[in-house]
């Protein structure tokens, strides 16, 4: 839905940019090398979701780590519901989605599994027909990795409880499938100046490693941090799959645009 927009419509310009991303001097500054071998563990990434210009080098960072790690199986992707549109937590659940550098399928069995186990998700796509959040992964994921599978999964901004109930779901399905990449797609604070920003995003950024998301509820609270997947990072910080948060990168779109006046900030995480 959103080739042409967040990212190039035509594969080579589209490999062209991500490689760009890579080589940014915000980025890691290599390109990462294609695994030749299974991931071996279950790992979570939070990565942000602009279009690639401004957010693209800052996801590399967390995309170059996965790829020292393997090539999972199956993806699941959890993102915010920016435009309103159907089930509050809404998975995707068969076919499958495309981007200029190919198709992926949806793995059914890792859909029902979660329907199955969390009440409050229903099977919607409405919800994902015009979301950018998650179609923006896709590329990247597709660039390094092969042969995987994919869970698309969008939330409204819900309550702590539905969030533990959703963490406990993701828990049960990765109990149940090995290499497997939870990607977590947020981005932080919105449309203040460069400073402002970068103090509110730190503010979170320090909840998330600590991983306490009452904490992180209260910061975002308190100080009216405008971030887009708060009940999706809170999610994975309430999950009992990993332990080991790390920051990787934290920039804003006015490291690429240079325009500092009103910014939004990006950070990416990986959790082992």
């Amino acid at each position: 839905m959103v080739a042409g927009s967040f990212y190039p419509a035509s594969r080579k310009a589209l490999i062209e940019l991500i490689e760009a991303c890579f080589m940014s001097k915000i980025g890691p500054g290599e390109l990462p090398k294609k695994p030749d071998r299974p991931l071996e563990k279950n790992v979570a990434l939070i990565v942000p979701h602009a279009g690639y210009v401004y957010s693209g080098p800052v996801a590399a960072h967390a995309y170059a780590e996965l790829a020292k790690l393997g090539n999972p199986k199956l993806v699941v992707l959890l993102g915010p519901n920016h435009t309103g549109y159907g089930a509050r937590i809404g998975v995707w659940a068969e076919g499958s989605w495309s981007t200029p550098l190919g198709e992926v399928q949806v793995c059914e069995e890792a859909a029902q599994k979660l329907l199955k186990e969390c009440e409050e998700a229903s099977a919607d796509i409405r919800c994902h027909i015009a979301e950018h959040s998650l179609e923006v992964q896709l590329p990247f994921l597709q660039y390094i990795f092969k042969d995987f599978e994919i869970l698309p999964i969008t939330m409204f901004p819900a309550n702590l409880q539905i969030c533990k109930s959703l963490a406990h779901a993701l828990d049960e399905l990765l109990k149940n499938f090995s290499s497997t990449v939870l990607v977590v797609s947020s981005d932080f604070n919105h449309y203040e100046d460069y400073a402002t920003t970068k103090w509110k995003d730190q503010l979170a950024i320090e909840e998330i490693l600590k991983r306490d998301a009452e904490g992180l509820y209260r910061m975002v609270a308190n100080h009216r941090i405008t971030m887009c997947g708060l009940s999706p990072v809170a999610c994975l910080l309430y999950m009992q799959s990993f332990s080991k948060p790390k920051l990787l990168k934290h920039a804003t779109s006015g490291d690429t645009s240079h325009d500092r006046s009103h910014v939004v900030g990006y950070a990416s995480f990986i959790f082992e």
